[in-house]
């Protein structure tokens, strides 16, 4: 008897387990999440599973990789971008927080790996986001020299920015609560990297 055909609007196996696997292990962290709930989650057996991730660790770095890549091509696309250097950083500090948005198990995987030390978050900041955030702090001094306010440390405001970002995201119901209703992190952008005068 022939094997059902797959069904052709289905993602291939693979980024469905990467899929599954980012929500089980932003749920539960890389410990708290056994394959089996994951392979349930796709709808296929364990070894199925290990069919196209050796192992669990591995199956855990790639979701890492494909997140702070997904991360790292979206603010590339907006730092190739020419333009006034406002509507720039506007557009950049737009670009991260869509993306963490759109991709809402980022911020609490990150943040335990950060927080935590164990899993390979830290190598991939290390390899792959802090030449980018060098890259991003070298252009807003360069570009924004004089239009920026003075006395502001790059570096550590646009750290506060992200990291504010991210908590912000993974704090769930407590957002409001610790935020208030209505986003800052634009108004707070604008304070820490744009000039005062906007006609400036």
């Amino acid at each position: 008897m022939a094997r059902p055909r797959k069904d052709p609007s289905l993602p291939p196996t693979d980024v469905r387990i990467l899929d599954a696997a980012e929500m089980a292990f932003a749920r539960a962290g890389y410990s708290g999440t056994p394959l089996d709930t994951i392979a349930d989650a796709v709808g296929i057996r364990s070894p199925s599973l290990l069919y196209h991730f050796d192992t669990k660790a591995m199956l855990y770095s790639a979701v890492i990789h494909r997140m702070f890549d997904a991360l790292q091509e979206s603010l590339w696309e907006v730092l190739a971008q020419t333009g006034p250097y406002e509507q720039r950083v506007l557009h950049l500090m737009e670009a991260y927080l869509t993306f963490i948005e759109q991709r809402p198990h980022f911020a609490s995987i990150a943040l335990r790996e950060i927080i935590d030390g164990q899993g390979p978050v830290q190598q991939i900041l290390s390899d792959q986001l802090v030449p980018l955030l060098d890259q991003i702090v070298e252009w807003i001094e360069t570009t924004g020299a004089g239009k920026r306010p003075p006395g502001v440390p790059v570096r550590g405001a646009v750290i506060q920015l992200c990291s504010d970002a991210l908590l912000r995201a993974a704090a769930g119901p407590l957002q409001v609560p610790l935020w208030g209703p209505e986003p800052t992190t634009m108004t707070t952008c604008r304070k820490l990297l744009l000039p005062a005068d906007p006609t400036h």
